[in-house]
């Protein structure tokens, strides 16, 4: 009996135990590809969105009031955007959009926002931008305070009088999650922020992510599939708590979120306005739609919301 025991342990321990983390590392380092590294996504109609994005792009670079610009990041990483100018701006916006997306998916907000400049642009490892690696917050504050400061440059008024013109940011899901980290990083950043759909916490989203698209349990696999990234991409994706610290913001931000978004919980949002120090922050819960699309989906109410927040807050 004792040696029977005893061979029965040591097939757990050499077969046994050995596979199971084997099996753990294999699927934590394929979602691990999926979520760090650049990949093209295959949208809804079966179309790629490379295919999409060139398309987009050979109609916008029609325009005469856009154009195709390069810039770096703040740890030198080229990024791609473009800016449109606006003869009389009231304003700057810089458009920052979300994740597994690119700066030509938010090509419907140039057209909305006709009183300011706008810089559309790619965070890292997304669209015509370099990176090796996308890492949902850790980094792309730097690609945000490069673009800032570009836009800023490039439509600072002449004159013996000269000043920069009001700047607002306004994000989408991961762009918005981006966006408010930035603030918090550079108090100097930005008059105020738009963010729709944005995240409160990094590592709650990406348990939740994992659980709902491969329907595995997120323990074991998320904590593998994290200390993968940090290591991999020298980050700290368990220190992305966009929450902390927001009550030390001054500007004013405008939380947007649709009432059943299935990607990110409506809560974030009203958490996140509850605990913010602006008294001209506001928050709009929209009716149903998918998630970070009540821009397309609702582009009058839209557009609207967001001119009389930017012109409350126009100094």
């Amino acid at each position: 009996m004792r040696r029977h025991s005893n061979g029965f342990f040591k097939f757990i321990l050499y077969i046994v135990f050995p596979v199971v983390i084997l099996s753990i590392l294999i699927i934590s380092f394929f979602a691990f590809k999926k979520l760090a590294l650049p990949y093209d996504v295959i949208l809804k109609d079966g179309k790629r969105l490379s295919v999409f994005a060139a398309e987009v792009r050979s109609e916008l670079l029609k325009r005469s009031d856009l154009t195709s610009v390069v810039f770096s990041s703040k740890d030198g990483i080229r990024l791609s955007g473009y800016l449109v100018k606006r003869r009389g701006a009231i304003g700057n916006i810089v458009i920052a959009h979300g994740y597994q997306s690119c700066k030509e998916k938010a090509r419907d907000l140039i057209d909305l926002f006709t009183d300011y400049n706008l810089l559309l642009f790619d965070f890292r490892a997304h669209g015509k931008s370099g990176g090796r690696f996308r890492t949902l917050g850790c980094h792309e504050y730097k690609d945000l305070f490069a673009a800032v400061d570009f836009l800023k440059g490039n439509t600072k008024q002449k004159g013996c009088y000269s000043k920069s013109l009001p700047t607002f940011v306004l994000g989408i899901s991961m762009g918005g999650a981006v966006a408010i980290d930035a603030l918090k990083r550079d108090s100097n950043l930005c008059d105020g922020l738009v963010v729709e759909a944005a995240f409160a916490d990094l590592n709650k989203v990406i348990y939740g992510a994992l659980k709902k698209k491969s329907r595995l349990p997120a323990y074991p696999f998320a904590p593998v599939l994290i200390r993968m990234a940090n290591y991999v991409a020298d980050c700290s994706m368990n220190d992305v708590s966009i929450i902390d610290g927001i009550d030390k913001i001054k500007q004013p931000i405008f939380f947007i979120h649709s009432c059943n978004d299935v990607i990110v919980d409506v809560n974030d949002s009203v958490n996140m306005y509850t605990r913010v120090l602006s008294k001209k922050s506001k928050i709009w819960i929209t009716p149903p739609c998918v998630h970070a699309r009540a821009h397309k989906e609702f582009p009058i109410t839209f557009k609207k919301k967001i001119d009389k927040f930017f012109k409350r807050n126009i100094s």
